[in-house]
């Protein structure tokens, strides 16, 4: 579901097919077991990788201050910086991030399963590009220390919190 959902959204060609077996509750997975659509568990982001707003501001990880000389963590992330590297953007880039996660946040909705989000991507929480915080006890591992960012997301908070409660409404699970 990840890779699948991440390329497609991204704009990789080839994926369509593959999005929308997603979207189905990926049946060529579960659907000769007899499992139904929402035994699957749905992500794009989890505790270990890039954040949903790393995903939309880096092509590379930033593992440096892991002090492993950036050899940790994935490398093959899949992600889309939207045509600029890191947090310091052009609006228009912004926007676009904003919009990416956005699609990334409806797609985990309208797909048949169970949704799991990281805490965090609701309001854009970055790790600086790091997609390896295991050794980290400061802001790069904290939520918390991020919170005042929310206020450079509250549109995007708005649509999860908004579309969360559609989902409940209409359970397509």
């Amino acid at each position: 579901y990840r890779d699948i959902v991440r390329q497609f959204i991204k704009g990789t060609d080839g994926f369509a097919g593959g999005f929308a077996e997603c979207l189905c509750g990926s049946p060529h997975l579960y659907q000769a077991g007899g499992r139904k659509p929402w035994h699957s568990i749905n992500f794009v982001c989890a505790h270990d990788g890039f954040t949903l707003g790393d995903l939309v501001t880096y092509n590379n990880k930033y593992n440096l201050p892991n002090g492993e000389n950036n050899r940790d963590g994935e490398n093959h992330n899949l992600s889309w910086n939207c045509g600029e590297e890191g947090e310091f953007a052009r609006l228009s880039v912004k926007r676009l991030r904003k919009r990416q996660m956005r699609n990334f946040f409806v797609c985990l909705m309208v797909s048949q399963g169970v949704p799991m989000f990281y805490m965090g991507d609701e309001y854009g929480h970055t790790k600086g590009g790091n997609n390896n915080t295991y050794c980290h006890d400061s802001y790069v591992s904290t939520i918390w220390s991020h919170i005042v960012v929310l206020s450079n997301y509250l549109q995007i908070f708005a649509f999860i919190r908004h579309g969360s409660s559609v989902g409940q409404l209409f359970s397509l699970g």
